[in-house]
């Protein structure tokens, strides 16, 4: 045979251009999972999942151990999204049906406002996810309040969603829209009771933050400028109950009779003390405005009996603070002090608030190492009502009038 004949194309043979049959080595497909055991993961291996120990681990006797479930989120509808195809938060769960079943039934004692507090509230809190945070971290706070022996668990839990509400909410809040007012405003609310029931957990009662006053002070009036930019949206809107209720009590606060409580006098008497000792007329009226605010506060509820007596009409002071006000607290002022030291009385006159236990006593606390010697006087109606006595209240008084001389 010769170079040519060996060289012929052979049909049989394949050629340079068809690619030789190689045996394929692919891998078996398989469903890939998530939520496979830590130590399958680190071996890249299939984990069979079982609980609590797979049977990798049992074979190869290896400590097994498993992730912790995530926390529950908010899809972009605003409805909560599992982790997986057949993961529930069932931690997130049990806050939220405690919240709807007992927690909102504490915050007011008007039949309306339970309904719109254990119905309408958990809607927009499906509908907005800083909402949904603020709810389930107020309900986290209750249940630790009920359950001594879960209280660390649950106040982490209240913690971790209190600051993934804030979050979220923050950016909402810098470019506020009107269409959001009720989410906002509800937040705003929902974080105002947090603040107020982990205020003893805290040395900043009084003073502190950026703007120098307290945190539960600036949140107050933050509710209350949320309202003045979208008051009428919001009385249209689905916390309109809420607004209405609020201008019942307005009303029942007209019909109450005046000056009638122990302390009147006193307050009075420090109205007057202010205005004699302070020359500036800008700074006068601050004070002035803060204790008539106060008064009527007072008269209110001292007129009704112990259970109706309602926080809105206790912390509509707070609310209503002058920015005048304010500055003379950051700085602070013994006046402004002296003025805050009165409104601590006011929680405790409320019965049996949970997230409000021990508030005014605490802040109290905090208010009075920083009154001096020669306005101790001044705040010595407070301190009785309060029965707040520990040995430094046994300074001297002051020679010149003071609130209490005018009676009791």
């Amino acid at each position: 045979m010769n170079l040519n004949e060996r060289s012929a194309y052979n049909p049989s043979r394949p050629s340079s251009y068809e690619s030789p049959q190689v045996k394929s080595h692919t891998r078996r497909p398989h469903r890939k999972t998530k939520t496979g055991c830590l130590v399958c993961k680190r071996r890249k291996i299939k984990c069979d999942e079982s609980r609590p120990e797979c049977s990798n681990c049992i074979k190869h006797s290896l400590s097994c151990e498993f992730a912790p479930p995530k926390t529950s989120i908010l899809s972009s509808s605003g409805y909560l999204a599992a982790n997986g195809p057949n993961d529930l938060n069932l931690v997130d769960l049990e806050l939220f049906h405690h919240f709807c079943t007992s927690t909102a039934f504490t915050i007011n004692l008007d039949p309306t406002m339970c309904r719109l507090w254990s119905n309408t509230i958990p809607i927009l809190g499906l509908r907005h996810d800083f909402v949904m945070h603020s709810i389930l971290a107020l309900g986290a706070l209750h249940i630790a309040h009920l359950n001594l022996e879960k209280r660390d668990i649950f106040t982490g839990q209240a913690m971790m969603h209190h600051k993934a509400g804030l979050a979220k909410a923050t950016p909402a809040l810098m470019e506020f829209a009107e269409e959001n007012a009720s989410a906002m405003y509800l937040f705003s609310a929902l974080t105002c009771l947090y603040t107020y029931a982990t205020l003893r957990q805290t040395d900043e009662s009084v003073l502190g933050g950026k703007p120098g006053v307290a945190e539960w002070i600036v949140l107050s009036r933050q509710s209350f400028s949320i309202v003045r930019m979208a008051d009428e949206t919001l009385q249209t809107g689905p916390l309109g109950p809420m607004f209405k209720a609020g201008e019942r009590r307005s009303r029942l606060r007209d019909q109450v009779s005046y000056d009638t409580f122990s302390g009147a006098k006193c307050l009075r008497r420090l109205s007057a003390l202010i205005t004699e000792n302070t020359p500036d007329p800008r700074t006068e009226e601050a004070y002035r405005t803060a204790i008539e605010d106060l008064l009527k506060i007072f008269n209110v509820v001292f007129a009704m009996p112990m259970e109706m007596r309602e926080s809105s009409d206790v912390f509509g002071w707070p609310f209503r603070l002058t920015d005048g006000y304010l500055e003379l607290l950051q700085q602070p002022t013994q006046e402004a002090l002296v003025i805050l030291a009165y409104f601590s009385v006011l929680p405790e006159l409320l019965g049996s608030k949970w997230w409000l236990e021990g508030f005014g006593r605490h802040l109290f606390s905090k208010i009075y190492p920083l009154i001096n010697d020669e306005h101790l006087a001044w705040i010595q109606w407070p301190l009785d009502q309060l029965g707040w006595s520990p040995d430094e209240a046994k300074h001297p008084r002051c020679s010149y009038g003071t609130p209490t001389n005018a009676g009791s």
